[in-house]
């Protein structure tokens, strides 16, 4: 690698080509594609999506079952706060074949948690602490990981910002996990195949068992519960307390440098400069004659106003007042009703959205259960002022409260028909 081009890198770029970051291209080993023994995961569509079926990218992805189990115990931790870690791994090619593959095969969890605001930091801050683990394995790092309890399976603006920075390479991807006990989901981002922008769409991905792990007849077991991917064999939960085997990667074969399509040509600005790169300072000359023209245009302008000004002097016309006719005074309890009325609607239309959301699979149980707990609470208070009315109710507002009860039926349909817990 050049010296221009190492000044231009990252620690987390550079891991991307292993602990020694090698030349423009990371390290390929030979070693057969292992289909016969994963399982492929489909991202489940909305059977109405015209996407057609999910793109995997330039590279396959595997990740072994001992990692997934790894990536399972820390999303589930006890926590609020944005939980992350990163992806270890492996590149292959396949010789039969020649098809490229990543393989993930072991987590490096993180005992900080992350903003989602500014993530930079929290990323350098810990790969720099992960640096022991990541020489001793001796791979490449192939991904990061992070919980979403809000956004979901949606990339938010930093999640996105991060990927392009840092995880932009063919055989890298994202994670996002959704840590909810009643409805797990996760997904997995990919970087384009001719740009370093990630997916906005959910990618595939395979689960790679040990050979003794894949039974001769029957189910497989999994270690995948996140409930919007489907298996493309049968598959069934792994018992608890499994050992995590030894032999989950390929057998290499040999090692290789991957083609040129799939070598590294990008380029970093580092955060230090990157303010100089994308704002460069004028020189002081051309500061100074920028600050005596705008000075002129300034005292232009103000001597051009105070004209018109001046020249509009006079006497003013008289201002005179034209009576506005006053709606009629609405009863207070009438109006009490109607406020609640209004918040009902709102809520009904917050939970209208989550409930699109959840049933293509975006949002857990947690979310879904949080709209319906503010959707139920307008409609105690809207039920509540309707029963005060009392001489003031007539048939509008009864009419009103009837389709307020039918649409509120409705919602309650949908929720039970969820299979979510309902809140307490």
């Amino acid at each position: 690698m050049s010296d221009a081009r190492k000044a231009r890198d990252t620690p987390l770029r550079h891991a991307a080509r292993g602990p020694e970051g090698g030349d423009e291209s990371a390290r390929h080993h030979r070693a057969a594609l292992p289909v016969d023994r994963s399982v492929l995961w489909t991202p489940s569509r909305d059977p109405g999506d015209p996407g057609g079926p999910a793109r995997s990218g330039p590279y396959e992805l595997f990740l072994v079952r001992s990692a997934l189990r790894q990536l399972d115990a820390h999303s589930q931790a006890d926590s609020r706060e944005s939980r992350f870690g990163f992806l270890l791994g492996h590149l292959f090619r396949c010789p039969e074949s020649g098809v490229h593959y990543s393989v993930v095969d072991r987590v490096l969890a993180t005992d900080e948690p992350m903003s989602e605001d500014a993530p930079d930091p929290y990323l350098l801050r810990a790969w720099a602490d992960s640096q022991a683990a990541f020489r001793e394995h001796g791979g490449v790092l192939v991904g990061w990981y992070h919980t979403h309890y809000l956004l979901g399976l949606m990339l938010s603006e930093g999640d996105r910002e991060m990927n392009e920075r840092y995880f932009g390479q063919p055989w890298q991807c994202c994670l996002l996990v959704v840590p909810d006990a009643a409805r797990p989901m996760a997904a997995v981002f990919r970087p384009s195949a001719d740009q370093g922008d990630a997916e906005d769409e959910l990618a595939p991905f395979r689960e790679l068992l040990a050979v003794e792990d894949v039974p001769s007849s029957g189910p497989i077991p999994t270690a995948v519960r996140w409930k919007n991917y489907v298996p493309d064999r049968d598959v069934e939960p792994e018992p608890s307390g499994v050992e995590a085997p030894t032999a989950e990667t390929p057998a290499i074969v040999a090692e290789e440098r991957p083609h040129e399509a799939y070598a590294s040509s990008m380029t970093l600005v580092l955060p230090d400069n990157r303010a100089e790169r994308m704002y460069p300072r004028l020189p002081v000359r051309r500061r100074s004659i920028i600050w005596f023209f705008a000075i002129v245009a300034v005292a232009i302008g103000g001597y051009v106003g105070g004209m018109q000004i001046f020249r509009s002097g006079g006497p003013s016309a008289p201002v005179v007042s034209i009576p506005v006719e006053q709606p009629p005074q609405v009863p207070e309890e009438v109006q009490r009703f109607l406020d609640a009325s209004t918040d009902l609607e709102e809520a009904m239309l917050r939970y209208e959205e989550r409930r699109q959301d959840f049933d293509l699979g975006r949002i857990g149980c947690e979310m879904l259960a949080g709209g319906y707990a503010a959707a139920d609470d307008a409609f105690i208070a809207m039920a509540g002022s309707y029963a005060r009315l009392g001489a003031a109710a007539d048939e509008t507002l009864d009419a009103e409260y009837d389709r307020l009860v039918e649409e509120m039926n409705g919602l309650n349909q949908h929720f039970d028909a969820s299979g979510c817990p309902r809140p307490e």
